[in-house]
């Protein structure tokens, strides 16, 4: 049987593999659908722009970790572990995080279909989708990938993991900011409607 830690080392791996091509299909099958991308990483210089290049370069990055452990585990000293919280209940503990926030975007996905974006511009023509997961949150799929965050630093306690999380919230925080300036404009008083009696979290203002 499987240590903790080691069974953890394998499941990050093929966790993030699977996250990747989960992304690639599914921005591959709407692309060729509709003809365009649903990807926007927003103009260079732009908060849009930085939190996309934020998430991109993460992303990346623990990949390469995820999968460099696997051949290399003296990697994990590099990272700075937190000795403290590298207790087996802790580590499983970040397992099932990052499979629930992982679990709650994919569901989320499947709820939104076609109008899954990626970052947004003003031109694209999507419904305000205000049922459902929407109707706890304003941002149900950012609370996922938060969730997730979270998981993938219980799961590997460290420095850089933690840098990950302090980078990766922030990066949320800003698209959310973002996305909802653009919404508003769109949308406009149904906008303001929805945002009024639904909070952007999960707690009400």
């Amino acid at each position: 049987m499987l240590a903790a830690s080691d069974f953890t080392r394998w499941f990050l791996a093929l966790f993030f593999v699977g996250v990747a091509a989960f992304y690639t299909l599914r921005i591959l099958a709407i692309k060729r659908r509709r003809r365009v991308s649903p990807v926007f990483s927003g103009r260079p210089g732009t908060v849009h722009w930085a939190s996309h290049s934020t998430f991109r370069v993460f992303r990346v990055v623990i990949l390469g970790v995820c999968l460099l452990r696997l051949i290399w585990p003296g990697l994990d000293t590099y990272l700075v572990p937190f000795d403290a919280l590298w207790h087996p209940a802790v580590l499983m503990l970040g397992n099932g995080l990052l499979l629930a926030g992982f679990s709650a975007v994919v569901i989320i996905h499947g709820y939104m279909g076609e109008d899954w974006r990626s970052g947004t511009r003003a031109e694209d023509r999507t419904r305000l989708i205000t049922t459902g997961p929407f109707s706890v949150s304003r941002n149900p799929m950012m609370l996922g990938v938060i969730v997730a965050q979270v998981g993938l630093f219980l799961a590997l306690p460290s420095v850089f993991t933690l840098v990950c999380l302090i980078a990766g919230v922030s990066a949320v925080v800003a698209q959310v900011g973002v996305e909802e300036r653009v919404l508003l404009t769109r949308f406009g008083a149904d906008y303001q409607a929805y945002a009024k009696q639904t909070p952007r979290w999960l707690i009400p203002r």
